[in-house]
């Protein structure tokens, strides 16, 4: 008497066991697939992104380097550098003391 009712609860068991596997691979199969497609979207997003920044930092360097002033600014910096180099080249070489700067 007790035995039909042990293997209609083993069947039970064992169709919910099998139900349960079966969803969760089932699951978690479509939520792998989900995700790999959001993250190649996100990618594509974000190199989108740095691709526009890049550019437009270039283009505005390049904006910036070509107005007037800051070319001739840089000119200046760049010339007063390589005067005070010769300079201090020059006076080491004939022993004499370093300049100090103004601040």
């Amino acid at each position: 008497m007790l035995e039909p009712i042990i293997i209609i609860i083993a069947t039970a068991l064992l169709s919910s066991g099998i139900t349960l596997v079966c969803a969760w691979l089932f699951f978690q199969r479509m939520w792998r697939q989900e995700m790999e497609r959001r993250l190649r979207d996100l990618h594509d997003d974000i190199g989108r992104t740095v691709e526009v920044r890049v550019k437009r930092a270039v283009a505005d360097a390049f904006a910036d380097f070509n107005t007037g002033d800051v070319l001739r600014e840089a000119t200046w910096k760049a010339a007063r550098s390589g005067s005070d180099l010769l300079s201090d080249g020059f006076n080491a070489i004939l022993g004499k003391k370093r300049r100090q700067d103004n601040p």
